[in-house]
């Protein structure tokens, strides 16, 4: 009996394994080049099922590699600096120039993901400068409004 082939994915990481003739045992199982011996068990007081797998020897699949971090920028912080939490479009802009606002009033509304995002003041003080305007496209990161802390 030739080799079987499947695409299996686990937690979002895809594998190619390939599984060996099954009439005799051991069964090779070879998964992303690395080949193992599985042997199927012989019914008896184990109470293992005729056709059953059982690994004579643990399968460890390669770790998954976590996708890199995106970088650390603060969103939030005392210098009265604004930032965007994450990339998405700009649906509202509630303060101007001059104005005074207070620690958690509503500043900036973004829109990321079909969700509406309220990005609010993390001080109190007056607006210096706005970098952005109804309809603008931000970045992570990205200085929405200034102000001078009272």
């Amino acid at each position: 009996m030739s080799p079987v082939n499947y695409k299996i994915t686990i937690a979002g990481q895809t594998y190619d394994v390939q599984v060996g003739d099954i009439s005799s045992s051991p069964v090779e199982i070879t998964v992303d080049g690395t080949t193992y011996q599985v042997e199927f068990p012989e019914p008896g007081p184990t109470g293992a099922t005729p056709g059953q797998p059982v690994a004579t020897a643990p399968i460890t699949l390669p770790t998954v590699p976590r996708p890199p971090a995106r970088p650390s920028v603060p969103t939030t912080a005392d210098d009265g600096v604004i930032r965007a939490p994450m990339p998405g479009l700009i649906i509202s802009v509630s303060v101007s120039v001059d104005d005074a606002v207070t620690k958690g009033q509503p500043v900036v509304v973004l829109e990321s993901m079909k969700m509406e995002n309220t990005i609010t003041s993390p001080v109190d003080g007056t607006v210096s400068v706005v970098h952005v305007a109804v309809g603008d496209s931000v970045q992570h990161g990205q200085t929405l409004v200034e102000m001078a802390q009272a």
